[in-house]
């Protein structure tokens, strides 16, 4: 590995370890429902009434009271000898001393207009008038499922579509979260264009907007990128005014004079928590903090570099700082020999396809391509190569970008 200006460089473990416990959990906060998709639940989702909320029938049937047969009323309450249509889940009339169901009962019109209920024996299903439920049959009493202040949902779930489902269902206008945290993208560089191809010795700036979208699906509030030039008073006024968690910058990470992002985050008195990473690619990424708690993450300007850098440094962090637990991780057989690093005690980060052969996963390299992005953008996962891995049918553990 080349440390050729850089300060400590880490292996590959040990900078994802950092970026893993440098950030913690942001304080809590009151969402609605509409703003809460994706995050952490601070606090369980609770039950706001019993369930169910009154004795309520069962199924569909006749709710009774007294002896049968019983005439048909559509009344709140009941006397002996009476009953009261329902369907299923439906409060019960007061006085009611069972539900019986339509299945065991059979309704005739008597010679006044009157709905004449009579009850069935339940093995021969032949009118049996003095056949009836036991009493209490067929009624679900007030919280026999649930109590109102019972848990639904355990802190530090994830907020998915069932749970907003489930919270609504419930009562909820909102949820206790953990705040998500608020990350910008800052693109360095006065010569890279943001639209069009390649011209006129210009390029195409490939990072701003996948940059700020990985940030968006890793859970964060991500902001559309903003674009600099590459001097150390604009870098600075930028990173002193932006309003975010975290500021991933583009670019600028090499340890040379013209590459401002050192020289800046020593201006702002920064602790330097990442400076190098011995992977294959993506040497030059880095992770800093700031005096009042922001994190800076410099990502090479390279485009490969920069989505190893999203995997090492941002996604651990941000999954920190929303109190996210740590996603299982995949591992597969490599089926091809791995590529060399760029040095010895490099990890190198190798995109793969996946497929099932068996009882495993097997990850097979992309072909090389003229653009590392390609095989990037084509892959299933990043396997995750240790230097001490040097031949086929060795289990990687295999990362999603």
């Amino acid at each position: 590995m080349s440390n050729y200006g850089l300060e400590g460089v880490l292996a590959w473990e040990q900078a994802f370890h950092v970026a893993t416990t440098s950030g913690r959990a942001l304080p809590t906060t009151f969402a609605r429902l509409d703003e809460a998709g994706g995050s952490i639940l601070a606090t369980p989702v609770i039950r706001l009434h019993d369930d169910p909320a009154a004795d309520s029938a069962q199924f569909d049937g006749y709710a009774i009271c007294g002896e049968g047969p019983w005439i048909a009323i559509e009344d709140d309450r009941l006397q002996p000898g009476e009953c009261a249509l329902l369907h299923a889940g439906q409060p019960i009339p007061t006085h009611t001393d069972a539900v019986i169901a339509v299945n065991l009962a059979e309704a005739r019109k008597a010679s006044d207009g009157s709905l004449i209920v009579i009850a069935l024996d339940e093995l021969t299903g032949v009118i049996d008038e003095a056949a009836r439920p036991e009493l209490g049959a067929g009624i679900l009493r007030q919280a026999s499922n649930a109590a109102v202040g019972s848990e639904l949902v355990p802190a530090g779930r994830q907020v998915t579509a069932a749970v907003l489902a489930l919270a609504a269902a419930s009562g909820h206008d909102g949820l206790e979260i953990i705040r998500p945290p608020v990350v910008g993208t800052l693109v360095l560089g006065r010569t890279l264009l943001s639209q069009g191809p390649a011209r006129d010795g210009r390029i195409r700036d490939a990072l701003g907007d996948a940059v700020a979208h990985f940030a968006g699906t890793q859970g964060a509030r991500s902001h559309p990128p903003m674009r600099a030039p590459d001097t150390a008073q604009l870098l600075l006024e930028h990173i002193d005014d932006a309003n975010v968690d975290i500021l991933i910058t583009t670019g600028s990470t090499a340890p040379t004079p013209d590459n401002h992002v050192r020289q800046v985050m020593s201006d702002l008195g920064a602790r330097w928590l990442i400076d190098g990473v011995a992977s294959t690619p993506g040497t030059q990424m880095l992770l800093a903090k700031l005096p009042d708690g922001r994190f800076v993450v410099g990502l090479p300007g390279d485009p490969a570099s920069a989505l190893a850098g999203l995997i090492t440094i941002v996604a651990p962090l941000i999954r920190a700082m929303r109190g996210a637990s740590t996603p299982v991780i995949t591992h597969a057989v490599l089926v091809d020999e791995p590529p060399l690093g760029d040095y010895q005690d490099d990890t190198r980060l190798v995109p793969v396809t996946l497929t099932k052969a068996g009882s495993n996963i097997v990850a097979k390299k992309l072909p090389d391509a003229i653009s590392a992005l390609s095989s990037w953008a084509n892959a299933d996962g990043i396997a995750l190569i240790a230097p001490n891995v040097i031949s086929a049918g060795a289990s990687v553990p295999v990362m999603t970008l």
